[in-house]
């Protein structure tokens, strides 16, 4: 069965080729095939230790004026790794063809089993697919925090790899996502642009004079240092809800203090409207008894 898979893939003229020169040299005796080929097998490893060094040299050559350029850590292994491949293997063709033995048989037989071992590691492949896509399109960098909604993730980056990306999260636990997932899903990056719109909502009870609330907030946003003054800072009434009146805050702020100014905010507006007498509204149920 295998005989027949081999012959389908590489032809059977290339087949007979192989045939006829592994069955000369069977019917040859060591002496003579030392005497037919000793100068060949010299030749050869001449060319075998030259194509090494030149390869070294090339890799090198190509690999530093890779390096100078925008790809990825990940990306930079990665065409390493084809590059020394793709010359090693002309090098191997080199000391074949010097050999005697017919290219074109090695090379069909190198596309089956590179064929087979495609097939037995496709979903690998996909991954490496997925690890290139991601490392040409930079959606992100090492150190910025992003969000995968349809997966529940977020984190820092930390490693960009070929096959996974590694995540630490808030509460220092590493999350390792397949690339697969990574370049198929929506990737939220709170830290590219820099700066975040904190969204802020506090609420009045219906007695208290809201334009005072308003006032209020501003001056502890004025105040406050995590807040990008050179950005627009909005306050409005955004609606009349049924416990009170709901003021809408819009800054700007470094996305790394994101989570510090809301806590600040609500904590200092807090104490404001407490020293002001600015009440807020909470849920409670009047009950009546007869």
């Amino acid at each position: 069965m295998k005989r027949i898979l081999l012959t389908t893939a590489i032809g059977e003229e290339s087949e007979k080729t192989l045939d006829a020169f592994l069955g000369s040299l069977e019917k040859m005796e060591p002496s003579e095939i030392v005497t037919k080929y000793g100068e060949r097998l010299l030749w050869a490893l001449v060319i075998l230790i030259i194509g090494f060094v030149l390869v070294k040299w090339a890799l090198n050559f190509i690999m530093k004026r890779v390096e100078k350029s925008n790809l990825a850590a990940g990306a930079t292994k990665f065409v390493h790794g084809i590059i020394a491949f793709l010359l090693y293997f002309i090098v191997i063709l080199t000391v074949a063809s010097t050999l005697g033995i017919p290219i074109t048989s090695v090379l069909a037989i190198f596309s089956v089993f590179t064929l087979a071992f495609s097939l037995a590691i496709k979903d690998i492949i996909a991954l490496f697919a997925s690890g290139i896509t991601i490392l040409a399109s930079k959606p992100f960098k090492s150190g910025d925090f992003v969000e995968i909604p349809e997966e529940g993730i977020s984190g820092f980056v930390s490693d960009v790899g070929l096959i996974h990306t590694h995540l630490f999260t808030a509460d220092n636990k590493e999350i390792i996502i397949p690339n697969s997932i990574v370049a198929g899903d929506t990737i939220i990056n709170y830290s590219k642009i820099g700066l975040r719109r904190l969204d802020a909502v506090f609420s009045v009870d219906y007695g208290e004079d809201f334009e005072k609330a308003k006032s209020i907030i501003r001056e502890v946003v004025e105040n406050e240092p995590l807040v990008e003054k050179e950005k627009d800072i909005f306050i409005m009434v955004t609606s009349l809800a049924p416990n009170g009146i709901d003021i809408v805050c819009k800054v700007y702020v470094k996305w790394d203090s994101y989570e510090k100014l809301r806590c600040s905010l609500n904590e200092k507006i807090k104490i404001a409207f407490d020293k002001n007498g600015i009440n807020i509204p909470y849920n409670q149920i009047d009950v009546h008894m007869k």
